[in-house]
């Protein structure tokens, strides 16, 4: 009778096992939710650093006439050549945007050059701006939403639709072999990214013990 009584759980023995239960549970969820709030941090981190990192081309038409729409197509073709050729050396973006200061003379003359050439008194600004863009998803790759360093060109009143693409990385001019410096970047931009933290391996060793 005694060793049938010793094997008898006591009278506390299940609020016990309840409250540990209910402790691991709450702790699980503690860590769950610094896993995901730590997770989300470093995406919009990695989203500033992209944004940071590249300089966008815009072009905008007068209207969206075909004529208008064809004389945009115009002076893309002859800008992003004379662009291509001016920045394919740059290193880092602020060398790429430097260089296109120094040549936005040039640049607005060509574009203006064009238009005159195709028989058009439309006016041409050129500058470089911070506007900001919504995602896109390019062939290939993907830029998220944010402000970006842009080169803007308006083609007269600058209210048709536009055109718009990335100069540094040269994803859209230049080589397809075109990279971001950061890894994290290329893995956003390209494909593949994935946050993993050791927390998260800490998350899931006390999720087996709590299932154990």
């Amino acid at each position: 009778m005694k060793k049938l009584l010793q094997k008898l759980p006591s009278a506390g023995a299940g609020p016990l096992r309840i409250r540990k239960i209910l402790e691991w549970g709450c702790a699980c969820g503690l860590l769950l939710t610094i896993v995901l709030t730590a997770a989300a941090v470093r995406y919009q981190t990695v989203c500033a650093r992209v944004c940071g990192d590249t300089l966008r081309l815009h072009i905008l038409a007068n209207s969206d006439t075909v004529e208008d729409q064809l004389l945009k197509l115009q002076v893309r073709d002859a800008v992003l050549e004379q662009v291509t050729a001016a920045t394919q050396y740059a290193e880092t973006k602020q060398q790429a945007v430097q260089t296109l200061r120094t040549a936005m003379p040039d640049l607005q003359r060509t574009a203006q050059r064009t238009l005159r050439h195709a028989g058009s008194s439309q006016q041409v600004q050129c500058r470089l701006e911070e506007i900001p863009f919504a995602a896109r998803r390019y062939s290939g790759f993907w830029l998220p939403a944010g402000t970006y360093t842009a080169l803007r060109i308006e083609l007269g009143s600058a209210q048709g639709h536009n055109w718009f693409c990335v100069l540094y990385p040269a994803l859209c001019v230049g080589s397809s072999e075109a990279r971001y410096a950061d890894t994290e970047e290329n893995a956003l931009v390209f494909g593949g990214y994935q946050v993993r933290f050791a927390l998260l391996d800490t998350a899931r060793s006390v999720w087996q013990k709590i299932t154990d």
